[in-house]
């Protein structure tokens, strides 16, 4: 077995027994005949997810797991894997994906076709194939307001309205984009020395708005990459703990405007707005769940 790392993949676990296992065996199918190593974070999970995991490590001794004794939350985890991983090409990747074949291997080609591109992006779908919106433009003020008063919604096919979350792209050809979900994200280990890894004033969203952002300010490109196909179960994490996300989603939200768009009218209408609708949507998921 050659020493030489073309690949690490990085998956962050919490309560996460249903879906790691079958994630870890897509992540080993797909990159069969490729040197890859998986590390696995778990933020202290109550379930038997880091079972799981050792049981599998007995197979293959290229699965790491580092077990937290608290949950550090996705980022500072994430970094914890960042910092040991060692493969010229580092997978984000949530355990809520199944990798279909040679996913990883049209990844890694487009990847490394041009210097220029710091990272790809395959497309995302739902369990039952259909495609998952996945590709997003970096978020201003007026996006936030569009999305809080419905009008991306109701005009989801309006470049103007829809520009944040992309409705109007089809999502099924190949294009530069802002931001990618990290859902599945590869990423030139060379550009994060660049970049640094996540910033961890970002609890659990916007961090990798936050990333790709730094990925671009350094002077490279993000690809999506559709002939790269991966099933997602989108927010199967977030909706074990919905209310709490609510509130850090709105935490981290703010982080980043601060961070990128300060402006003191502007800034506070946000705030303002967040903790509105913030109540309404806590409400709504009280009465709905």
């Amino acid at each position: 077995m050659s020493d030489r790392i073309l690949l690490t993949t990085v998956i962050v676990t919490w309560n996460s027994e249903k879906e790691i296992g079958k994630c870890i065996e897509s992540v080993v199918k797909s990159a069969e005949g490729i040197e890859n190593e998986i590390i696995v974070i778990d933020n202290n999970s109550s379930d038997k997810s880091s079972e799981i995991v050792s049981d599998l490590i007995e197979k293959n001794k290229r699965i790491k797991l580092l077990q937290n004794t608290i949950n550090k939350g996705y980022t500072k985890a994430c970094n914890q894997g960042l910092e040991i991983a060692s493969g010229e090409n580092i997978l984000l990747l949530n355990p809520d994906t199944i990798l279909k074949e040679s996913s990883i291997e049209l990844l890694i080609k487009k990847l490394r076709e041009n210097i220029k591109t710091g990272a790809v992006a395959p497309q995302l779908l739902n369990p039952d194939n259909s495609i998952q919106y996945s590709c997003r433009t970096f978020p201003e003020y007026r996006d936030m307001f569009f999305e809080m008063t419905l009008l991306s919604a109701m005009f989801g096919k309006s470049k103007f309205f829809s520009r944040w979350k992309m409705h109007y792209f089809s999502h099924n050809e190949k294009r530069t984009v802002d931001q990618p979900m990290a859902a599945a994200l590869m990423i030139k280990k060379d550009v994060l020395e660049k970049t640094g890894n996540f910033d961890e004033r970002f609890s659990m969203f916007f961090n990798d708005v936050d990333l790709c952002k730094m990925i671009y300010d350094s002077g490279f490109k993000i690809i999506f990459y559709p002939e790269s196909k991966i099933i997602h179960e989108k927010g199967i994490s977030i909706y074990k703990d919905r209310e709490r996300m609510i509130k850090v989603w709105n935490e981290d939200c703010l982080k980043y405007f601060r961070k990128y768009h300060y402006n003191i009218i502007l800034y506070n209408l946000l705030l303002v707005s967040l903790k509105i609708t913030g109540i309404m949507r806590i409400i709504f998921y009280k009465i709905t769940k």
